[in-house]
């Protein structure tokens, strides 16, 4: 599997968000982490505000590191944060972010939707007051 799990947050969230439950699943490996090895690294960086354009750059600068560093982009995915694709706490989920993942396929890596999924959340999708994700 992935040697690196990076995850791109909402530059408007971040904000107020630490980010502390996305952290705290991807090291318990719960939720949208499950299954990944104990020993897969991870980092963060926000998607550098609307229309999300910067996470191109900064995803071919990761992309010379990595090569530098010897790490294929096959042992990399890309998770966009809950906050990006989901109706959530913050906000509603981001209008750019089909954009933001056609970037991220764009420079070669795997994309997954979601990075925390909490109790209440999932229970007002479950109600339909908040809408499914939409990746």
């Amino acid at each position: 599997m992935s040697q690196l799990v990076v995850i791109i947050q909402c530059d408007q969230s971040l904000q107020r968000c630490p980010g502390f439950w996305c952290t705290h699943d991807f090291y318990l490996k719960t939720g949208c982490f499950e299954g990944y090895p104990a020993d897969t690294r991870y980092m963060t960086m926000s998607c550098g505000g609307c229309c999300g354009h910067s996470v191109n750059a900064k995803l071919g600068r990761l992309s010379e590191l990595l090569e530098r560093e010897g790490t294929p982009k096959d042992e990399v995915v890309v998770h966009l944060a809950s906050c990006i694709v989901s109706d959530n706490f913050h906000h509603g989920p981001c209008p750019f972010r089909h954009q933001i993942a056609a970037l991220v396929k764009r420079q070669g890596y795997t994309v997954r939707a979601g990075s925390y999924i909490s109790k209440r959340a999932q229970q007002k999708r479950d109600d339909r007051v908040y809408r499914p994700w939409d990746l």
